[in-house]
């Protein structure tokens, strides 16, 4: 059964006719198209409500010609790796040429993620603002765009005890790029304004579905987010931004748990119980909730049960 709003995205994709976009699909091997890539519980609802239209907007992108970056943003664990794992070999099988990128492939090189990360309430070794090369982001998408040649680096969460490093540096010569993070398009809200100079703690703490922030997470997540703003111009180098949405801000802490199962399983590196709540505790209070749940820069917004079933699509 078709999600709810899927017909009103596919006309803005230029299909009008849901039944002739399907048999689109269907002759270009619809449900089986890549589907090794997924793993093996994943459902029919999923790929046609989630899978084949983000492969028919990357179909309407390389159409428009210009070297388009795609951009998907979802909490951790909600499936983004995969999902991209999976439109970079289907495109392929189309015979398209399509790049993956994550915002975690531009972390610091492991000496210096560290340096920038200590401290932090939450004893995350990367992920938060912060962490990330925004100057090497912004040359290697741009020095695409202008020559075609992608060169990035690629970042190994499993190396230095699970702490992560750059691994490699990969060159690719895409027509478009699908860019995928946790908090892209998370921008600081109009409301909230920081004095540069001020010392001053935050009045009164500040609870999230039952989670009191404590002074010290507060103090930080304010700090991380007067950093919100450089990394703007990035996400303003989108052309489409596809929000997979979560059920409540706390669907992160089911997603994770199955994640780190999952690295386990295919790369034997163990995360310690103590390291993956610690982790969810950051991504439940780095931001105000509603930062994540409504990003304003979405063209597109998939909402998700805590099953990863589809809800609903809407259009922003």
């Amino acid at each position: 059964m078709a999600p709810k709003g899927l017909s009103l995205l596919l006309e803005t994709l230029g299909w009008s006719d849901p039944d002739l976009w399907w048999s689109h699909w269907q002759q270009r091997g619809g449900f089986e198209l890549a589907r090794r890539v997924w793993p093996a519980e994943v459902k029919d609802e999923w790929l046609l409500g989630v899978a084949l239209p983000l492969l028919s907007q990357a179909e309407s992108l390389l159409e428009s010609g210009g070297r388009p970056l795609l951009g998907l943003s979802a909490l951790p664990g909600c499936g983004k790796t995969t999902l991209c794992d999976w439109l970079v070999q289907a495109s392929s099988e189309l015979g398209w040429s399509i790049a993956f990128l994550s915002i975690d492939d531009f972390y610091w090189p492991g000496p210096e993620l560290d340096r920038r990360m200590a401290g932090n309430p939450w004893g995350v070794p990367r992920a938060i603002p912060g962490s990330h090369d925004l100057e090497l982001m912004a040359t290697a998408l741009d020095r695409w765009r202008e020559t075609g040649v992608l060169y990035a680096p690629r970042f190994d969460k499993s190396l230095r005890q699970g702490r992560g490093d750059r691994s490699e540096w990969v060159r690719s010569t895409p027509d478009l790029v699908v860019f995928e993070g946790w908090f892209v398009g998370v921008h600081v809200s109009d409301e909230v304004s920081f004095d540069q100079n001020s010392t001053t703690e935050p009045p009164v703490a500040e609870t999230i579905d039952s989670l009191e922030l404590t002074t010290e997470e507060l103090l930080y997540r304010e700090q991380l987010i007067r950093l919100i703003p450089d990394y703007v111009p990035i996400w303003n180098r989108i052309d489409k931004l596809w929000h997979l949405k979560s059920q409540s801000g706390t669907s992160s802490r089911l997603w994770k748990r199955q994640q780190v199962e999952t690295q386990a399983k295919t790369t034997g590196v163990q995360v310690h119980q103590t390291a993956v709540q610690n982790f969810v505790r950051m991504i439940e209070t780095v931001f105000p909730a509603p930062w994540l749940q409504d990003l304003h820069q979405s063209d597109v917004v998939i909402d998700l049960t805590n099953q990863r079933a589809v809800r609903e699509i809407t259009l922003k």
